[in-house]
């Protein structure tokens, strides 16, 4: 080999080396972006802003299904909500006396 083609040879590596770690510098950003906090809150609640939106779709398709069931599920939970107000008033009636009526004539 020449002097010359060496040279050829070294300048086209050295572009090439060039190239390479232009892109490794690239992806290097790209992965650093990713894993930057904000990034992976976003990430994440995009995901969950699906996830949120097909059990909501999956909920009216199962109410339109079974509409009995659905509404003795939602019965059930909002009694399972309102538990402590309905405890506290049915404690305030059973402590309450009940009023006098008349006397018999």
């Amino acid at each position: 080999m020449t002097g010359r083609a060496i040279g050829t040879r070294l300048a086209l590596a050295q572009a090439r080396a060039e190239q390479a770690r232009a892109r490794l510098s690239e992806t290097i950003g790209t992965l650093q972006h990713r894993a930057s906090p904000q990034a992976l809150a976003q990430d994440m609640a995009e995901s969950l802003k699906a996830r949120g939106v097909e059990a909501v779709l999956g909920a009216v398709d199962s109410a339109r299904r079974r509409p009995a069931r659905f509404g003795i599920a939602v019965a059930a939970i909002g009694l399972l909500l309102a538990r402590g107000p309905i405890a506290r008033t049915l404690r305030r009636r059973a402590a309450t006396p009940l009023p006098k009526t008349g006397s018999r004539p």
